[in-house]
């Protein structure tokens, strides 16, 4: 069994087989010291580590925001008390619009690391407001603060469920991508990094496994086709420090993470790791709500072109100011009133690869809705 934290990364490392495309963080710390950066989501797994990596540097001053006070809290303890950063915690929501110009008024970060977001697939398609109202209009939000204060970079981490989108989760990170690329302060950098599945972030498969091994199964994959894209949260961090480049121009930035693995493939190599009897059942469960067999990492009415040994780059497919104020304000509205069928008629105009799922379309009839389009 694995006894130790060191030992649980490495796990991670051996499964993912990618730690080679990891670049030194040397030349990462180059790209934010001097600076002052804001860190969005600062409290969850990715968010953390990304601010955990910016106490190693130079930096001039780090704002780590969350809106979850236990995370935040936990971060702040976690740290090693003898980074010299100045950190400025703050308790609060991306969809706070008041919040986020006095923090940007008072601190005047050149770098945003968004982070912050609603990830949680089968969670998300029964809550599809609370979705929308952070992944696009807190989104949007923090891209206005930022824009208006002269922030330099703005790097969202986005995601693989943006692709050809089967759930609520990949819709609004889609229409988030959109709405970075439509706004039209072309002197604020704006990337998008599309990720797959971190290996022992929080509420991702890996933690769930362990723990089912733990407790002598069984091991529960939803299907045995079913196919990620997978990488280490140090890699991640990586990635997303190597989008400060200037190499990058604005655009979606989409990582070399190899081939796709079965979700089976993760639960037979953990047991194999970690259990310290053999007999471990795997039980197959079936596709959650929102989910799909296998990911992709760009579509194919994407253009991709080669970028280097670290990135392809997607040119962002850009909408009409008007449309982008129009996508905003129905989905203010909808998150406003809490109006479902207007929600989901604006997602499908501005993302129209998407159609709800039937758990959401269940949402929509048990609150006696009417049908959105005929």
């Amino acid at each position: 069994m694995m006894d130790s934290p060191q030992d649980g990364e490495n796990i991670w490392t051996e499964f993912a087989g990618n730690s080679h495309c990891v670049p030194s963080s040397a030349r990462l710390k180059e790209y934010i010291s001097g600076k002052t950066v804001v860190i969005t989501g600062g409290g969850g797994s990715i968010g953390s580590a990304l601010a955990r990596f910016a106490t190693t540097c130079d930096l001039d001053t780090l704002i780590v925001l969350d809106s979850n006070e236990h995370s935040l809290h936990a971060f702040e303890q976690s740290l090693d008390s003898s980074s010299k950063v100045a950190r400025v915690p703050i308790l609060g929501s991306i969809c706070d619009s008041a919040l986020l110009s006095e923090l940007f008024a008072l601190h005047h970060p050149q770098i945003v690391l968004h982070a912050a977001a609603c990830k949680h697939v089968p969670l998300m398609e029964l809550n599809p407001l609370a979705a929308a109202s952070t992944n696009v209009l807190g989104t949007y939000a923090l891209l206005q603060a930022a824009s208006e204060y002269g922030a330099a970079q703005f790097i969202m981490v986005s995601t693989d469920k943006a692709v050809l989108p089967a759930s609520i989760m990949g819709a609004t990170k889609r229409l988030a991508e959109l709405l970075l690329f439509a706004h039209p302060d072309q002197a604020l950098q704006r990337k998008a990094v599309r990720l797959g599945n971190v290996l022992g972030s929080s509420g991702s498969v890996g933690p769930i496994f362990l723990k089912q091994i733990m407790e002598g199964g069984p091991v529960t994959v939803t299907h045995p086709d079913a196919r990620r894209f997978f990488l280490t949260l140090d890699h991640a961090v990586a990635l997303l420090m190597s989008a400060l480049s200037p190499a990058y121009e604005t655009g979606i930035l989409i990582p070399d993470l190899g081939p796709t693995r079965t979700i089976e493939e993760l639960a037979r190599y953990l047991i194999a790791a970690t259990a310290s009897e053999r007999g471990i059942e795997i039980i197959f469960t079936g596709l959650r709500p929102g989910d799909k067999v296998e990911e992709l990492l760009s579509s194919p009415y994407e253009s991709v072109l080669a970028q280097d040994d670290r990135f392809s780059t997607v040119q962002p497919e850009r909408l009409a100011p008007r449309t982008l104020q129009a996508i905003v304000e129905q989905i203010t509205l909808s998150v406003r009133q809490r109006d479902l069928p207007l929600l989901l008629e604006s997602l499908c105009k501005a993302v129209p690869e998407y159609r709800p799922g039937h758990v959401l379309l269940q949402v929509l009839e048990n609150k006696r809705q009417i049908e959105l389009w005929k």
